[in-house]
């Protein structure tokens, strides 16, 4: 398919040639544009971005800080009328509207619907603190309802498995998108609550607010509500809250501050039993050192001038006393040892060194197998080339020696009908008029013929008609 004679032109000129062309359209220069206010945000510079949806379509709206600074204040969800002119901006080759005025229309449906539900869930008392349970303090498996795909499942596993890898994750697949998704995930959260886990993860990446929006879902909160395990909510990176949010035993705002505030660190914690430990021994110690003071001060102040009599009693029941405190010692000591014992062995098939010890034993096995495999197989490609060289050779040299007889029969042949070879041997090349003759009835009397010979040309003047000898 032929292309169509165009001139090349780089994308900067290209951009400033449509930014040109935008400016020029007086039907853009000055526009009123009805939508629903979503992803608003404030840049540092006092300069505010937001967008206008309507349905599934949506037009990016920038505004200065100096027009920003006469606006009502904007919020997500507001259904507004923006008055501006339409441009494009070439740094991102995308069209926007530059807003100077704006006016308040009223609540965007969407968030309509998001406060309705709240007022009525509210009311429920599916969001009330009293009915929220606490979270396991040493989680030692989650359920994750999220989708594979999705960047904040991604994230929370990543961060969990270097923090606390001992913690298992059970995925619950589920689509995160879109008003269908709804069922699917009200069905994963209803399988994780059949799982043996110690809490349930609902997550997803950032988005705009109608992208989470089916976490707001009343079925989703249901579910949510009903779950048999202590429920996680961190939706994405996003100031707007959804209602799971609110129903959730506990909301993080991104899915990497739950994968913290889940798992607890290994050294962390043996760290915060050592110190448990010694607590324990400093107040046994002080314990010891204030009842032995107790006793030197009741001497001290005692009357009796037969210290036999006081030591008597008050010696059995300091011996009583040690002998307590040191069964207690001893008790608590051994239920620690146990306890750390238990927690040693639960955490043993997650040391990073025998973890990586054990990965260096298969990798020296596969680099055994993948070398004797590389060995068979340059030996068998050896052997296969000798047959093929044993083979070939026999072979060339057959096809050699007919090609040569064949070379030496097509000589023969071309110096058979060399022109200059029957010329030697006596025949002549007659031309009239440079062409070939053929034929004598082609020369009127008195033509003008050469006749080549081997050495030299003849040139004569035919006599008479000549006769083609027929």
């Amino acid at each position: 398919m032929q292309r169509p004679e165009v001139q090349v032109v780089g994308v900067r000129r290209l951009s400033e040639y449509l930014k040109l062309k935008f400016e020029r359209d007086a039907n853009l220069a000055h526009v009123a544009v009805r939508g629903e206010v979503t992803n608003h945000g404030v840049m540092p510079r006092g300069h505010v971005s937001f967008e206008l949806k309507e349905g599934d379509v949506s037009l990016a709206a920038f505004v200065w800080q100096s027009d920003a600074m006469n606006l009502p204040v904007l919020r997500n969800g507001l259904s507004i009328v923006a008055y501006g002119a339409i441009r494009t901006y070439p740094g991102r080759s995308r069209y926007q509207i530059y807003v100077t005025g704006v006016e308040l229309a009223g609540i965007g449906d969407v968030h309509a619907q998001f406060e309705e539900r709240k007022k009525r869930l509210t009311t429920e008392g599916l969001f009330a603190p009293e009915r929220k349970r606490s979270l396991p303090a040493y989680p030692f498996s989650v359920a994750l309802v999220s989708s594979r795909k999705s960047d904040g499942a991604i994230d929370f596993v990543s961060i969990l498995r270097d923090r606390a890898p001992h913690v298992r994750v059970v995925w619950c697949e589920t689509p995160v998108q879109g008003p269908a998704a709804a069922p699917d995930i009200c069905r994963a959260i209803d399988r994780a609550s059949r799982l043996d886990v110690d809490a349930i993860v609902v997550t997803r990446g950032g988005g705009s607010f109608e992208d989470l929006f089916v976490f707001s879902d009343e079925e989703v909160v249901r579910a949510i509500a009903r779950a048999k395990h202590p429920v996680i909510s961190a939706i994405g990176h996003t100031a707007d809250q959804q209602l799971c949010d609110f129903v959730a035993d506990r909301h993080f705002e991104t899915p990497s501050a739950a994968a913290k505030g889940l798992g607890f660190d290994r050294d962390a914690l043996l760290e915060r039993l050592d110190e448990s430990l010694a607590r324990a021994e400093r107040s046994i110690e002080l314990a010891i050192e204030r009842r032995h003071g107790r006793l030197a001060s009741t001497l001290l102040r005692s009357k009796l001038g037969d210290t036999r009599l006081l030591f008597a009693p008050l010696a059995q029941r300091v011996s009583d006393a040690e002998g307590a405190v040191d069964g207690a010692i001893a008790r608590r000591f051994r239920a620690l040892d146990i306890r750390v014992r238990d927690l040693g062995k639960r955490l043993d098939p997650f040391d990073p060194t025998r973890m990586l010890a054990d990965r260096g034993r298969r990798l020296e096995a596969a680099r055994g197998r993948l070398s004797a495999a590389t060995r068979a197989r340059f030996d068998l490609s050896d052997r296969r080339l000798a047959e093929i060289r044993a083979r070939l050779l026999p072979a060339s040299r057959t096809l050699t020696g007919r090609a040569a007889q064949q070379v030496a029969i097509a000589r023969r042949q071309l110096e058979s009908n060399d022109p200059e070879a029957i010329l030697q041997r006596g025949y002549a090349i007659v031309t009239y008029e440079d062409a070939i003759v053929r034929d004598p009835a082609m020369l009127p009397p008195g033509a003008r013929i050469a006749a080549r010979l081997a050495r030299g040309t003849v040139v004569a003047r035919v006599e008479s008609e000549g006769t083609n000898g027929n």
